[in-house]
C-alpha cells in the first residue's frame, strides 16, 4: 500500500525526555520537512510516542492459556520440564497443530494492538514475520539460543560464534531462585559466550558480584520480563540488582522490558509496564524512565537506530493517545483501549473511529476490542479475518468484499 506523507500539527510529540508541541512530518519515516502532497491532520489534544518496542516475545506462543502446574517454581527449567511432558495432551496437542503463519500472526497483532510495532522474537527467524504485511517490525539480525538447560553447550557456542558481532545475541539466563540460576552466568562466560553483544533474558538469579566484578567490562544489558517472572518464579524483585548496576545509558547495564508470550505473561507490553509500576512506583530507575526502558534503550540493545524515537530518519511508527498531564504515565497507566490510533510505517492500522475518519484515504471496517468501538485498516481487517486463530477481545464488522473491474 502506498504511503500518504502526512503533516500533523497541534499535537505533543514525546522526546524521550518529556512531550513538547511540535509538527510532525512523515511519510514511511520521520521527514524533517513537509512532503509534496502531504495530507495535514490535527492532532490538538494528543500525545504522539514512537512506537513501543518489545525486547522479547516467543511470536508463535502467544494463541496458548497461561499455564503453569506448580505455583511457584525455583527455575523456569522446571515449568519447561513440566510443558514439554503434556505437549501432546490437550490443550496443547490441538494448539500445536494450528499453522505456523497464523501462530505466529497473533503473536504480532497482539503486540501492534497495544502500540508495540518492533518486536524481538526469540527463536528461528521465520519467513513469515518478515513479509512486508506482517502486523508489525520484527528484528532480523539476531542470534540465539534457547538456554544453558535446553541447548547443550556445543549448541550454545555454536550459536555464539555465527553470530556476527554486530548483531545482538540472546539467552534466556539465570531464570530462577535456585543455585542453577545462581550458577549460570559463570558458566555462560566460561563457555566464552558473555561478549558485547550478549543480551540476557530474564537473568534475575545473576547476583550482584557477577554483574560489578565481572560484568562491568562488558555491560551485559538484560530483558527484564516481569510478570512472567511473578507468576512462575513469585518474584520480580531481584532484578533491582541490574538497576542498581544501571547507571545512565552508555555507562552500566542497559535493562529493557519485553511481554514475553501469553504462555506465562499477564498479556501484552502495557501489561508489563503495569507490573513495573505496582513494584517500582512512577520513579526513574537508576536515571533512566520507564517509558526508555520500552523505546530507547530497547531500540539500542536490539541495534535499531530508527525505532524507539521520533527523530529524523525514525521509522513513522506512532502510539498516539489523549493528552494528560504527564504523558509518561499515560502510558504506563494504559490499557490497549485507551490507544486512540496505531500508525506503522506512516500507515494508521487501527483506532478509536473518530480519530481514523480524519485519513480519508485509509478505508476502515468497525470493530471492537474489549468492548470499546474501534476502526481498522481494511488490509489488516482482511488478514484478521483469513487468520485460523482469533484474537481474544477483537470483533470485527463486515468487510466488504473486493471489487473487481471487467474491462
Amino acid at each position: 500500500m502506498a504511503v500518504q506523507p502526512l503533516t500533523i500539527k497541534n499535537a505533543q510529540i514525546w522526546t524521550g525526555n518529556g512531550a513538547e508541541q511540535r509538527d510532525l512530518y512523515t511519510a514511511d519515516h520521520v521527514l524533517n520537512a513537509p512532503a509534496l502532497g502531504a495530507l495535514e491532520v490535527d492532532l490538538s489534544g494528543y500525545v504522539i510516542f514512537p512506537g513501543l518496542v518489545n525486547a522479547h516475545d516467543h511470536l508463535e506462543l502467544n494463541h496458548y492459556p497461561r499455564t503453569k502446574f506448580r505455583e511457584v517454581y525455583n527455575n523456569a527449567h522446571e515449568w519447561g520440564e513440566d510443558v514439554n511432558a503434556r505437549l501432546n495432551e490437550s490443550p496443547f496437542k490441538e494448539l500445536r497443530a494450528y499453522p505456523l503463519k497464523d501462530r505466529l500472526f497473533i503473536g504480532g497483532l497482539k503486540n501492534l494492538l497495544c502500540g508495540a510495532t518492533t518486536v524481538a522474537h526469540h527463536g528461528p527467524p521465520h519467513k513469515a514475520m518478515f513479509r512486508p504485511d506482517f502486523p508489525v517490525r520484527v528484528l532480523r539480525k539476531y542470534g540465539w539460543a534457547h538456554s544453558l538447560h535446553f541447548n547443550t553447550d556445543e549448541e550454545v557456542v555454536r550459536s555464539y560464534r555465527s553470530t556476527p558481532k554486530g548483531w545482538p545475541w540472546f539467552i534466556h539466563l539465570a531464570e530462577g531462585s535456585d543455585e542453577v540460576a545462581a550458577g549460570e552466568y559463570q558458566r555462560l562466560k566460561a563457555l566464552g559466550c558473555v561478549g558485547e553483544n550478549t543480551v540476557i533474558v530474564h537473568g534475575i538469579g545473576v547476583n550482584w558480584q557477577d554483574l560489578t566484578e565481572y560484568a562491568k567490562p562488558i555491560k551485559t544489558p538484560l530483558i527484564w520480563c516481569p510478570s512472567t517472572n511473578k507468576y512462575l518464579l513469585g518474584t520480580v524483585k531481584d532484578t533491582h540488582y541490574w538497576f542498581g548496576a544501571a547507571i545512565p545509558v552508555g555507562k552500566g547495564h542497559d535493562v529493557a522490558i519485553g511481554s514475553d508470550s501469553r504462555l506465562t505473561a499477564n498479556g501484552d507490553l502495557l501489561d508489563e509496564l503495569k507490573i513495573v509500576i505496582q513494584y517500582y512506583g512512577y520513579r526513574d530507575l537508576s536515571n533512566q524512565s520507564i517509558l526508555s526502558r520500552v523505546t530507547e534503550i530497547a531500540a539500542k540493545i536490539l541495534q535499531l537506530p530508527n525505532s524507539g524515537h521520533l527523530g529524523l530518519d525514525a521509522y513513522a511508527d506512532l502510539a498516539i493517545l489523549k493528552s494528560k498531564e504527564n504523558a509518561e504515565i499515560a502510558v504506563c497507566d494504559s490499557l490497549r483501549t485507551d490507544l486512540t490510533l496505531v500508525v506503522r510505517g506512516g500507515i494508521p492500522q487501527i483506532g478509536d473511529p473518530e480519530m481514523m475518519a480524519k485519513f480519508p484515504h485509509i478505508q476502515t471496517v468497525e470493530a471492537t476490542l474489549d468492548g470499546i468501538p474501534k476502526a481498522i485498516n481494511i488490509h489488516l481487517a482482511r488478514q484478521i479475518a483469513r487468520c485460523s486463530l482469533k484474537e481474544p477481545g477483537l470483533e470485527l464488522g463486515v468487510i466488504p468484499k473486493r471489487r473487481f473491474f471487467v474491462l
